[in-house]
């Protein structure tokens, strides 16, 4: 079976010109002119490749990106981003986010060949390119981002909040008595406590929120464009979430003490999105 190639891009030329150049070098190709499109394409059939602009709009390439590389069922699919020639900025960060290779807009027929040629070479190989680092994809234990991976968001998606005038939640998750639970259960409470909690936490978010594992006993979900209100809906969701019976095993001894806190920007002062992090973690 030829590999499948999902291209994204919101200009209608240069989709078709990228669908083309995939199908000329015998591969399929399906297309997607936004954000929420990739992710909906990507869950219904899994591509061998995802070639997509960083700035699409809506949910742009930079955060698809990191909602596929914190997934673990899409956490290994290749994506290459396209960047315009000058935009060292966005593309120094896709590849410090897990993207496997850029092109440069306007595009060029033989560069975009040649990186999907040799993306899709090297994923069937199973390698890592060499100019990047291999990069953990996802917290082992829960499928949750990781700690590295939420500080690189913080600053991106505040940076981007700043820049934009739209809003920025934070939310902070942490089982209160983790260490007690730890200890009776032998060191085994990650997957007694943690795994239901990060898969309920999944479930209350949206596609474009983003959840890490922040800490030993914690979790931390980013919602982008959410505002005080609606980050307010999320923690009473959260934490009605949380006190379900069913969540947790009902012979853990003793049940789990789940808080949730929250800060939003720019309702919450903050200089960066660390700041703004920090501020959710002290309502713990």
């Amino acid at each position: 079976m030829p590999a499948l190639v999902l291209v994204a891009d919101a200009d209608p030329f240069n989709l078709r010109l990228l669908a083309e150049l995939c199908e000329s070098l015998g591969y399929g190709a399906v297309t997607a002119a936004d954000g929420e499109a990739v992710l909906e394409s990507v869950g219904r059939q899994l591509p061998d490749l995802v070639v997509m602009d960083a700035a699409l709009p809506g949910t742009d390439g930079l955060q698809v990106l990191q909602i596929l590389r914190g997934d673990r069922r899409f956490a290994d699919v290749p994506v290459v981003l396209a960047t315009g020639d000058e935009d060292e900025e966005r593309r120094r960060a896709g590849l410090e986010m897990g993207a496997d290779d850029y092109v440069r807009r306007p595009y060029r027929t033989f560069e975009v060949q040649q990186r999907i040629r040799n993306t899709l070479r090297m994923r069937s190989r199973g390698a890592v390119p060499s100019d990047r680092p291999p990069h953990q994809t996802a917290d082992p234990e829960t499928g949750a981002g990781t700690p590295a991976q939420l500080h690189m968001s913080l600053d991106y998606e505040f940076t981007r909040a700043v820049r934009y005038g739209h809003p920025l939640s934070c939310v902070v998750v942490r089982c209160r008595n983790y260490g007690d639970l730890q200890g009776n259960l032998e060191g085994a409470a990650g997957s007694a406590v943690l795994v239901p909690l990060a898969d309920a936490l999944q479930r209350c978010i949206r596609g474009v929120d983003h959840l890490f594992r922040s800490g030993n006993d914690e979790f931390t979900v980013l919602l982008p464009e959410t505002d005080t209100d609606g980050c307010q809906i999320v923690v009473e969701r959260l934490h009605a979430k949380t006190l379900e019976p069913q969540l947790f095993d009902a012979a853990l001894s003793p049940r789990p003490h789940i808080k949730v806190s929250a800060a939003s920007y720019p309702k919450d002062a903050a200089p960066d999105g660390e700041a703004l992090w920090r501020h959710a973690v002290a309502g713990l």
